[in-house]
């Protein structure tokens, strides 16, 4: 019986702990190495926020941000699922409009953003498919009407290019390929840029990017996994990624994989547990060291 009250007793505090923990917001750092050429840049990623009209608490952390940071980073780039459902555009837009940078905030939208979270059925997210669900449409005209004029840039299914004393940078986006709204086509790198930037929501398409030369591919969708298992790690990732890349930097190729954990968590899903949410500083260094930023 000491036992089995233990065992109950354990269970209830990780219960608890998984409940409280998506309140746990942290920021992350993390040094990755870049071709000799590459300037030195800092990139603050954020993604999947899911704001709604209850996420207070987020919108303060994420207002709070820049005062955590040490400098103001170069770039912010944003990988989607800013709302879960319309309620939330205002509050997305006002805490991402407190992120500054010195070169630009880029992003690209996902799912959540075109169509309002409904519950779907645990099993899907195990891999089992459940009864289809008729998606209620979001506002995105607005959301993005609100980012824009905040400054924001759209990537979506397009290539912008950032011109200096370093050279040339490409940041090229795609729609989420998780709705099937991605295209492609223009995913190529020019024999004169010096650094090259993918974003995309679900990274169901990584490989494209990398193959065209690409130096980092920013990713968010996941959550990291949401549940990981300590010392063996998330257990589904939502999408065609495999496990072990659910979140962090990660070695493909010759490139970087980055899959932000996200800030936030779907309206039924809001838990979380070893898998704090996140928003993440990624230092690029030149391999040679230089200092040129």
């Amino acid at each position: 019986m000491r036992v089995l009250g233990a065992a109950a007793l354990a269970g209830a505090g990780l219960a608890a702990y998984s409940v409280w923990e998506p309140y746990r917001f942290r920021l992350a750092e993390h040094h990755l190495e870049m071709p000799a050429e590459s300037p030195r840049l800092s990139i603050l990623h954020v993604s999947d926020t899911h704001m709604t009209g209850r996420t207070r608490a987020l919108e303060a952390w994420m207002e709070s941000l820049p005062e955590r940071l040490p400098a103001v980073p170069d770039l912010v780039v944003a990988t989607g699922d800013f709302i879960d459902n319309d309620e939330g555009i205002g509050r997305a837009v006002s805490a991402l409009t407190k992120l500054e940078a010195r070169l630009g905030r880029f992003y690209v939208l996902g799912s959540h953003d075109y169509y309002i979270s409904q519950f779907q059925g645990y099993s899907k997210y195990l891999g089992f498919s459940g009864s289809p669900v008729r998606p209620k449409l979001a506002d995105v005209a607005s959301l993005e009407d609100g980012l824009r004029d905040k400054g924001w840039v759209a990537l979506t299914n397009t290539t912008h290019l950032l011109d200096g004393a370093w050279g040339r940078i490409r940041l090229a986006g795609v729609d989420d390929p998780y709705i099937g709204r991605h295209k492609l086509s223009h995913i190529e790198r020019g024999p004169d840029e010096v650094l090259a930037i993918g974003l995309v929501h679900s990274p169901d398409v990584v490989s494209e990017w990398f193959q065209a030369g690409f130096d980092l591919v920013v990713a968010g969708h996941t959550h990291g996994g949401q549940v990981r298992v300590p010392y063996f790690g998330a257990l589904v990732t939502n999408c065609s990624l495999p496990t072990a890349l659910a979140m962090g930097p990660h070695r493909v190729g010759s490139g970087w994989l980055h899959v932000s954990p996200g800030l936030g968590n779907g309206r039924h899903s809001g838990i979380r547990f070893a898998c704090r949410p996140e928003a993440t500083l990624l230092h690029l260094n030149p391999a040679n060291g230089s200092t040129q930023s």
